[in-house]
């Protein structure tokens, strides 16, 4: 039964992710990234690691996609749909970089260290995995999200000055 409810909740994490990324409405695309976050949090409540769990929904579905939401009403995306979105070529240079950071990161992880399926899901090993061998993707996601504020805020500026 446990296998059953995994594969679910892995095939609604999909589906949902692929709903955000295909949603003509920006609101809709953040409600269904809302509903993949809780399915990660599913999985991770399946694998007994309660502490990711929590902070997958706390954090994610809570603190960043109240941030997300906050962006979408701020820059009035039903006016810039009007518009066409053009995309500069330093934001895709950021975005490569940032998938070419994630998948070396993907490819770093190797075999999980003997004894910490004891830990798995414990502030100590979150803590220490994060701040020691995750350190810097850590702190370039901060500068990723700290930029998209900036970001936004500009964009807002912009327009309302129009």
């Amino acid at each position: 039964m446990g296998d059953a409810l995994f594969y679910v909740f892995g095939a609604l994490m999909v589906l949902f992710t692929f709903l955000t990324i295909r949603a003509r409405n920006p609101v809709y695309s953040a409600i269904f990234m809302i509903l993949s976050f809780a399915s990660t949090a599913a999985l991770f409540v399946m694998l007994d690691a309660f502490l990711l769990a929590a902070v997958e929904v706390l954090v994610y579905a809570g603190a960043i996609m109240v941030l997300f939401l906050f962006v979408i009403m701020l820059i009035n995306l039903r006016a810039a749909e009007h518009d066409g979105l053009r995309v500069s070529p330093l934001v895709v240079l950021v975005a490569l970089t940032f998938l070419l950071l994630l998948g070396r990161g993907i490819a770093d992880l190797g075999p999980v260290p003997a004894g910490a399926n004891e830990l798995v899901g414990t502030p100590q090993l979150v803590a220490k995995t994060l701040f020691t061998r995750y350190v810097v993707p850590f702190e370039a996601v901060s500068i990723l999200l700290l930029s998209a504020i900036l970001g936004t805020v500009v964009l807002a500026r912009r327009s309302g000055e129009a």
